[in-house]
C-alpha cells in the first residue's frame, strides 16, 4: 500500500469506529466496495468481521465516526 494512503471514514478502521474508538490505520488492510471506495482497518482480524456484513457496517461506522470525530 503507498505510503499516505487515503481510505473512507478519514482511515479509521471501521470496526472500531463501531466499537466506540477512533483507530487510525495506516491502510495496510484495506477493502474496497463495487464503487472503488477504499476502507482500511487495523487487523486482519477486523477485516474479516467487517467482510460479512460490509454495507451494514459501513452505515454504522459513517454514523459513528460523525458522534466520535474530534470538534463535531
Amino acid at each position: 500500500m503507498p505510503k499516505n494512503a487515503k481510505g473512507e471514514l478519514d482511515n479509521y478502521d471501521p470496526i472500531g469506529l463501531i466499537a466506540g474508538a477512533l483507530i487510525k490505520t495506516d491502510c495496510s488492510y484495506n477493502w474496497r466496495d463495487d464503487d472503488g471506495k477504499m476502507y482500511c482497518f487495523a487487523t486482519p482480524t477486523s477485516l474479516v468481521y467487517f467482510e460479512a456484513w460490509p454495507k451494514t457496517y459501513i452505515a454504522r461506522a459513517t454514523d459513528a465516526l460523525q458522534r466520535l470525530k474530534p470538534g463535531s
